[in-house]
């Protein structure tokens, strides 16, 4: 009896230890779960976590890169891309230290401001502008990137800052001014800060890490001002403290779309093959806004390069067509063209890609000539598109025709050898192969 009283104490203590453990177990469940939320959501307001994924969607699509400058080497004024900047403070320099191990600009020991220079000329006047670099905060004020009646991002206190200015529908001005909830972490880490503003959108953002931090809706297609915006400053009042470390890195600054009368201003871009290359043929609503069209070509779509650049054409009409010649020497596969747009107050837009399958098509073609130089003959591979007659003229330097061949070929690859009847001094000469009122010419010497 008193053996089965103590085994049901025993069982009564057991359950209500269990009970006990469980509810101070679920009470501490519930308050780390309150300090997440409370921790996280007081960092959401003010300090970005990790990378992150892009928090906007296409807002951080890339467009054309204005400058870059990497700070990989001294002179810190070179950039990577686009227009080197002008001037800097003398104690500023790259060194080890950046992000990712690689170089970085440093302010240097003595605690003066970076200020790097970069003259504000008419391509900085963009309607929409993307502007990011790399930041190991270690001051408390300063600006990444400034124009110094137009423009501020940067910091101030420790809280990302950002001033801009728009131009209204009535041709005036409007100043926007805003010190953000976001305060960088004086950590040694390096984040990427980005301000985008999107003209045809109307949208202003900041993104950390690619993590939006802060945006501001205007009206849409709405251009950013750049009146009398005067010099820009990149590090402006930035010195770490001065402490000799990078705190700069990977500076980019890209345009960002335009507004819709301009984006909208290419009425047609067409591409047609003709013999010799491709004919390339647009025609745009706004002729007087414009200063130059830069044709761009590509072979995979992606990376493209200057073909020519042609000047407009002030007396041509809407309706009237721009046409241009691009004599590649590509015979097959797709060829990509891009229209560039740049206009009279120096911005510009680049257009929507157009392709061109090329016709799988090889003309009349000397493919080779054995032996060079040569004695007595010489063989001839050549290729014909069709069957038919061909024609050989032999040339002397001084362009007199000292001997003339003609003869039947079949379609395709062939070889012709050619004996020296009438070639008699060393020296070097022409060959002409014609065939279908084609010409090909080769160089050939004589032994």
């Amino acid at each position: 009896m008193k053996n089965r009283l103590r085994q049901n104490q025993k069982r009564k203590l057991r359950a209500r230890f269990i009970l006990v453990a469980g509810s101070v177990s679920f009470m501490l469940t519930i308050a780390a779960g309150i300090m997440v939320y409370l921790n996280v959501n007081n960092v959401s307001k003010t300090r970005a976590t990790a990378t992150g994924t892009e928090g906007s969607g296409a807002s951080l699509s890339n467009g054309d890169i204005i400058t870059e400058f990497t700070w990989e080497k001294n002179p810190v004024t070179i950039a990577t891309l686009g227009p080197d900047a002008i001037s800097v403070s003398k104690d500023a320099h790259s060194m080890s230290g950046g992000r990712s191990s690689t170089g970085g600009l440093s302010a240097g020991p003595n605690g003066k401001d970076i200020d790097l220079e970069i003259e504000g000329t008419e391509l900085w006047n963009q309607e929409g502008i993307d502007i990011s670099i790399d930041y190991s905060r270690n001051e408390k004020s300063g600006s990444f990137f400034s124009r110094e009646n137009g423009f501020n991002f940067g910091m101030e206190n420790g809280f990302i800052t950002i001033a801009y200015r728009l131009e209204n529908k009535r041709g005036g001005i409007e100043s926007f001014k805003t010190k953000t909830e976001y305060e960088i972490p004086i950590d040694m880490n390096f984040r990427t800060y980005r301000f985008i503003y999107n003209p045809s959108k109307g949208k202003a953002e900041i993104f950390v890490n690619s993590v939006i931090v802060w945006s501001n809706q205007h009206t849409a297609n709405t251009p950013l001002s750049w009146k009398n915006a005067g010099k820009i400053i990149v590090g402006k009042g930035m010195n770490a403290d001065g402490k000799d470390i990078a705190i700069f890195d990977n500076f980019i600054v890209r345009t960002a779309g335009n507004t819709a009368p301009l984006a909208e201003s290419l009425l047609n871009f067409m591409l047609e093959e003709k013999e010799g290359g491709i004919k390339i043929h647009w025609s745009t609503s706004v002729n007087d806004k414009i200063k130059s069209f830069t044709i761009e070509r590509s072979i995979n779509g992606v990376d493209f390069m200057n073909v020519s650049t042609v000047p407009v054409n002030p007396d041509l009409t809407e309706s009237e067509e721009y046409t241009f010649l691009d004599k590649t020497k590509a015979t097959t596969g797709i060829v990509y063209y891009r229209l560039r747009q740049t206009f009279t107050n120096g911005k510009f837009i680049s257009h929507s890609l157009a392709a061109i399958k090329m016709q799988n098509e090889v003309n009349l073609a000397i493919e080779k000539i054995n032996p060079l130089p040569f004695d007595k003959s010489f063989d001839i591979a050549y290729f014909l598109p069709k069957s038919g007659k061909v024609w050989i003229q032999i040339n002397d330097d001084k362009g007199n025709m000292i001997d003339t061949q003609s003869f039947d070929a079949p379609k395709g690859k062939n070889v012709h050898v050619y004996k020296n009847e009438k070639i008699r001094e060393s020296g070097t000469y022409t060959i002409n192969m014609i065939f279908d009122n084609k010409k090909v010419t080769r160089s050939i010497i004589k032994i």
